[in-house]
C-alpha cells in the first residue's frame, strides 16, 4: 500500500475532514503507476511527467523497467527563483558536478542518450494513448445514453 508521510496525511485530513485520504492516495498512486506502465507516460500538468520504458541494464545483465519522474519546466522555474526556499532548504550539496565527474561518466553517454530517447518516445506514446482513451470514453458515453 502506498502511503504519504503521516504529517502530510493529517494536513490533508484537516482540509478535507470527511474524505478517506488513505484510500484516495492509494488509488491515485496506483492509477499513476498503471497509466505510466501501460501508456509509457502519465503527465501531471504543472508538476511533471512520470515515464517508463524498457532498457538493458549492464549491472544486472538483463532488461529492466526504468520508471522516472521528470519535473515540469514551470515548477523548476518557480523553485529555482524562490529566494525564501533557497534560504530555508534543509540540505545543500557538498560537491558540485565538475570535470572529474564528467570524465567518470563519459563511457555511459551512449546508454544515457538511448534512455533519454526512449523516455521521449514513451512520452509521445502516453499522450497518444490518453487521447485515444478520451475519444473512446466519449463514444461509450454517447452509446450508453441511447
Amino acid at each position: 500500500m502506498f502511503r504519504l508521510p503521516e504529517d502530510a496525511e493529517l494536513e490533508i485530513q484537516k482540509k478535507f475532514p470527511n474524505a478517506p485520504i488513505q484510500q484516495i492516495t492509494q488509488y491515485l498512486f496506483q492509477l499513476i503507476l498503471h497509466k505510466t506502465l501501460n501508456d509509457g507516460a502519465c503527465p501531471v500538468r504543472g508538476f511533471g511527467k512520470f515515464v517508463s520504458f524498457k532498457t538493458r541494464s549492464n549491472r544486472v545483465g538483463q532488461d529492466v523497467i526504468r520508471f522516472k519522474f521528470k519535473i515540469s519546466n514551470a515548477l523548476i522555474n518557480k523553485l529555482k527563483n524562490d529566494q525564501y526556499m533557497l534560504n530555508n532548504i534543509p540540505v545543500k550539496a557538498v560537491n558540485v558536478f565538475a570535470e572529474m565527474h564528467e570524465n567518470k561518466t563519459k563511457d555511459k553517454k551512449p546508454q544515457s542518450k538511448a534512455n533519454i530517447d526512449a523516455s521521449k518516445e514513451a512520452e509521445k506514446l502516453g499522450k497518444k494513448k490518453t487521447e485515444e482513451r478520451i475519444v473512446l470514453n466519449i463514444i461509450n458515453d454517447m452509446i450508453s445514453k441511447d
